[in-house]
C-alpha cells in the first residue's frame, strides 16, 4: 500500500498535504493534552507496532503482496488522532530511513494509512460495539470487522488515487506517471485487500483487543476518554477464553486465506493467489527459517532477561517480531503499484517519464530494509544474508520510531504539565505493560 516515488505526479503528491498536514496539526494539539509518563510510552509502543506489522508482506489475489498496518488497534487504544501521529511517524520513518513509500508521496501515504484507515477503522469499530461491555466478545468482532472496513477504505483511496493519475498527467496518449488505469486500480487494490491483507489486518486488530481486554482492560477506556471520547460502558460478560479467541481466529483466518488463495490461482496448489510458487527457492528457505530459529532461541530469552521489568514484555515481543519478519520475504512478487521501473517496462513496453525521473530522487540509507554490505545485499546474496539484514533493519526502525516519539512527545509536552498516572476503572487490576 505504500506509493513509491514516480507512482504519482508531484502536485498530486504534495497536494493531498491540504489535508495531511491540518490532521496532523490537529492531532498534535489533541493528543498534546494527554501526554505524560505513561501514555508517551504507549504512543511509541503502537507507533513501532505499526512500523513491523508493515514489514510482514502476505501473498494476495493477484500474485501480488500486501501488509497490515495496525492502525484501527491504535486507533481503539489510543484514540484515531493519536493513531494519527502513531502511524504517521512510522511511516515518515519507512521513507526516510528505508525506502518504504516514497519521500514525495509521504503526505499522501500518511493519508492513506495514516488518516483514513484509522478513522473509518476507528468509526466503524464504535458503531458496531454500540454500547457493549468493554470486555464483551462482540467488541473482539467489532474491532475485526472495523479493522477490515479501515485497511480496505484506505486501500480504495490507494486505487483511486493510482488510477486518477493516467487520467489527469499523459502526454501523447501514455501516462506520465502510474500507468494503470481506474479500471484496473481499483479492482486490484481492493481484491488483494478484501481476500487478503485486511483478513490479516482484521485478525491482528481482533487479537489485540482480545489480549488487551484481558491483560490491560483499563486502556480501553482511559486513553480515549483523557482526550474527549465518550465513555466506554464498564463490566464484564461471559466471554470465550482467550486460547480460544486467538485459535479459532488464527485458524479461521489460514481457511480463508488458503480458499482464497485457492480461488484466484484456479484450483492449482502451485500459483495459489495466482503467484508463480516455482520461483521460490525452497532449499533457501529451509536455510534461512534455520536460522531465523537459531537467532531467535538466542536473541529473545536474551532480551526478556536485559529490558527493565516495565518493558520485558512489550520489548521482547517487538525483538521476536522483528526475529520473524523475514517470512514475508518467502512470498514471491511484489506489491500493486510498488514496482521498479523494470517491472512497469517488462508489463507496459515503456516507462513512463515520470517514473523514470523521480523514482530514483532518494536513495534511503536501509532502502529495502537492508544492512548497506556486500555481506548482506545484493541480487546473489543467500536468502539468510537477506533475512538477517532485514532482522537487523527492522530492529533498527523500532528503537528510531522509540527515540523519534519520545523526543517528539518531549516537545510537545506543555510546560509545566503534570507526570500523572493513567488509574485503571475501578474494579480492574492494573498489570505492567
Amino acid at each position: 500500500m505504500h506509493i513509491p516515488d514516480g507512482y504519482l505526479s508531484p502536485i498530486f503528491s504534495v497536494g493531498t498535504g491540504i489535508i495531511t498536514v491540518p490532521a496532523w496539526a490537529i492531532a498534535a494539539k489533541k493528543v498534546r493534552s494527554i501526554l505524560n509518563n505513561r501514555t508517551i510510552p504507549l504512543l511509541a509502543i503502537f507507533a513501532a507496532f505499526a512500523f513491523t506489522i508493515m514489514m510482514f508482506n502476505v501473498p494476495v489475489p493477484g500474485g501480488t503482496t500486501a501488509h497490515a498496518v495496525g492502525g484501527t488497534l491504535a486507533a481503539i487504544i489510543l484514540g484515531p488522532w493519536a493513531a494519527v501521529i502513531g502511524v504517521s511517524t512510522a511511516l515518515i520513518i519507512q521513507a526516510l530511513f528505508f525506502g518504504d513509500g516514497g519521500v514525495l508521496a509521504i503526505f499522501t501515504n500518511c493519508l492513506n494509512m495514516g488518516i483514513i484507515l484509522p478513522f473509518v477503522g476507528f468509526y466503524c469499530y464504535k458503531l458496531i460495539a454500540g454500547n457493549a461491555p468493554l470486555l464483551s466478545t462482540r467488541r473482539v468482532w467489532a474491532a475485526g470487522i472495523g479493522a477490515y472496513v479501515g485497511i480496505t477504505a484506505a486501500a480504495l483511496a490507494v486505487g483511486l488515487e493510482l488510477g486518477l493519475q493516467p487520467l489527469l498527467f499523459s502526454q501523447g496518449g501514455r501516462p506520465l506517471y502510474s500507468p494503470y488505469p481506474l479500471s484496473i486500480s481499483i479492482p486490484a487494490m481492493l481484491i488483494s485487500h478484501m481476500l487478503g491483507a485486511s483478513l490479516v489486518e482484521a485478525l491482528v486488530t481482533a487479537l489485540g483487543v482480545a489480549y488487551i481486554q484481558k491483560n490491560h482492560p483499563h486502556l480501553l477506556t482511559s486513553l480515549y476518554q483523557l482526550i474527549g471520547g465518550e465513555e466506554v460502558p464498564e463490566g464484564q460478560t461471559q466471554r470465550m477464553p482467550l486460547w480460544q479467541i486467538f485459535s479459532l481466529g488464527i485458524l479461521l483466518a489460514v481457511v480463508v486465506l488458503f480458499i482464497a488463495g485457492l480461488i484466484t490461482g484456479g484450483g492449482n496448489i502451485a500459483h495459489l493467489f495466482g503467484a508463480d510458487w516455482s520461483q521460490v527457492n525452497w532449499a533457501d528457505v529451509a536455510v534461512m527459517l534455520g536460522i531465523t530459529l537459531l537467532i531467535a532461541v538466542v536473541l529473545v530469552p536474551l532480551a526478556w532477561f536485559l529490558l527493565p521489568a516495565r518493558l520485558r514484555k512489550v520489548g521482547t515481543a517487538f525483538v521476536a517480531i522483528a526475529i520473524i519478519a523475514p517470512l514475508g520475504l518467502i512470498a514471491p512478487g511484489f506489491a500493486f503499484g510498488e514496482g521498479s521501473p523494470e517491472d512497469v517496462q517488462a508489463a507496459f513496453g515503456y516507462v513512463p517519464h515520470g517514473l523514470q525521473q523521480l523514482s530514483s530522487i532518494f536513495s534511503a540509507p536501509l532502502a529495502g530494509y537492508n544492512i548497506p554490505l556486500p555481506f548482506f545485499a545484493g541480487a546473489n546474496a543467500p536468502l539468510w544474508h537477506t533475512a538477517i539484514g532485514y532482522e537487523i533493519s527492522g530492529i533498527v526502525g523500532i528503537l528510531l520510531i522509540g527515540l523519534v516519539v519520545l523526543g517528539g512527545s518531549a516537545l510537545l509536552r506543555r510546560p509545566g504539565a503534570k507526570s500523572e498516572q493513567l488509574t485503571p476503572p475501578e474494579g480492574t487490576a492494573e498489570r505492567s505493560v
